[in-house]
């Protein structure tokens, strides 16, 4: 699983029952701070298992926030964003590391710790 030693991983264990996917995430943003680079995905891969309270609001998509904090290594090409990929991240207990390799954007960044800020639903007027 690829929040198995993240911070903030119980959000996924308890809301999705440990399923989230990571494909066809859309990046939606992304910066890099100092000693940390954060991250905002879209997803429409809704897993099986969700909150039911956010039924009554309904949604179409997710936001998953991301924070990888204490960089060591990070290499970016481009700056597109709004595109639609299947980054590979990777969680341990000494380092986590992300990379997201398309033709818009090459990202890499391998940090101390990869932090789930946050995952909560919206509706996204561009899909039924």
């Amino acid at each position: 699983m690829w929040f198995e030693h993240a911070i903030g991983r119980e959000k996924i264990n308890f809301m999705f029952d440990n399923e989230f996917s990571l494909i066809d995430l859309e990046l939606i943003s992304f910066s890099f701070n100092y000693s940390s680079v954060h991250l905002v995905f879209s997803c429409r891969n809704i897993p099986k298992k969700y909150p039911v309270k956010w039924e009554k609001d309904g949604f179409n998509s997710l936001v998953l926030n991301i924070t990888l904090s204490g960089v060591i290594d990070f290499e970016s090409k481009g700056n597109n964003v709004m595109f639609t990929s299947n980054p590979i991240i990777e969680t341990t207990k000494d380092y986590s590391f992300l990379k997201i390799d398309s033709p818009e954007l090459y990202l890499f960044c391998r940090a101390k710790f990869l932090n789930i800020d946050d995952i909560k639903p919206y509706v996204d007027d561009r899909w039924d």
